[in-house]
């Protein structure tokens, strides 16, 4: 492949870190970033996935680094960050995508569960990024993997669609902040992936799930936060589908009339 004019892979011999790499979009965003000549650090807690999935990369031609971690423990992350920078001797960008799900009515809730979502979900991120912020280069990229939800809560997910929310507010905020700096903030939205994310989530146990939309393969994810990386000019939202960004501007237009069509699914 030429490496001159609009040929050049712009990610190539990048660094670049992926959270929650051992398995679903974070796995597939992996495999993609390698394939397009990043080198990709992987992290998450299961150090025996990312070693499996390290060593898939590499036999395949890639470079991927393996560093368990996690999210949640600030130590865990300086470390990971620390090991990253003084393997590659730089960063380009994170992907923040490590996340836990939570399945409840907002009135049954343990506030336990709903703590420990957050420390992942929201502290987890806010690690990353203020580790990560000073060793990025200029130009550098941070994607935080949200969820459409986080844009409107849907019943009986209630509480990790705040997780989402507060992860859109911090990215909007931070956007603006690194921007002298020449760094770049996209959020990504997904809606419904085929992933096994929905079986490891947490949940009170007293709902049923209603009705969910066919969900998109983590591979379709993660081309589009290839191409966020990829961009020259990094958009500010990513879209995975049009039915996910219709969803959310449907919802945005008539409110009333997404609550009152979410009402049946409620009583599940």
């Amino acid at each position: 492949m030429s490496t001159n004019g609009r040929d050049r892979n712009p990610l190539a011999g990048k660094t670049i870190l992926v959270t929650g790499a051992s398995s679903g979009i974070g796995e597939a965003t992996a495999r993609e970033l390698a394939r397009r000549g990043a080198s990709v650090a992987l992290v998450a807690r299961n150090a025996g996935k990312l070693d499996t999935l390290a060593g898939e990369i590499s036999s395949g031609g890639g470079v991927a680094f393996p560093v368990p971690a996690d999210v949640s423990d600030r130590s865990s992350v300086e470390a990971a960050i620390e090991a990253v920078v003084g393997r590659f001797g730089g960063l380009y960008g994170v992907v923040n995508n490590a996340g836990m799900g939570l399945s409840g009515r907002v009135a049954e809730l343990r506030v336990e569960d709903l703590r420990h979502v957050y420390e992942v979900n929201v502290i987890g991120a806010v690690n990353l990024i203020q580790v990560a912020v000073p060793r990025l280069e200029a130009g550098g990229r941070i994607v935080n993997v949200s969820s459409v939800v986080g844009l409107r809560s849907l019943p009986m997910v209630g509480g990790y669609c705040s997780s989402k929310s507060a992860l859109n507010a911090l990215s909007d905020a931070l956007r603006v902040e690194v921007a002298h700096r020449g760094l770049h903030v996209t959020s990504v939205y997904p809606g419904t992936t085929t992933t096994a994310f929905r079986e490891n989530s947490r949940r009170t146990g007293s709902e049923k799930r209603g009705w969910r939309p066919k969900g998109v393969p983590p591979e379709k994810v993660a081309r589009v936060i290839r191409r966020a990386l990829e961009a020259d000019r990094p958009p500010r939202d990513a879209y995975v589908s049009f039915k996910d960004h219709a969803f959310v501007v449907g919802t945005a237009l008539f409110p009333g009339l997404t609550d009152l069509a979410l009402r049946s699914w409620a009583k599940g």
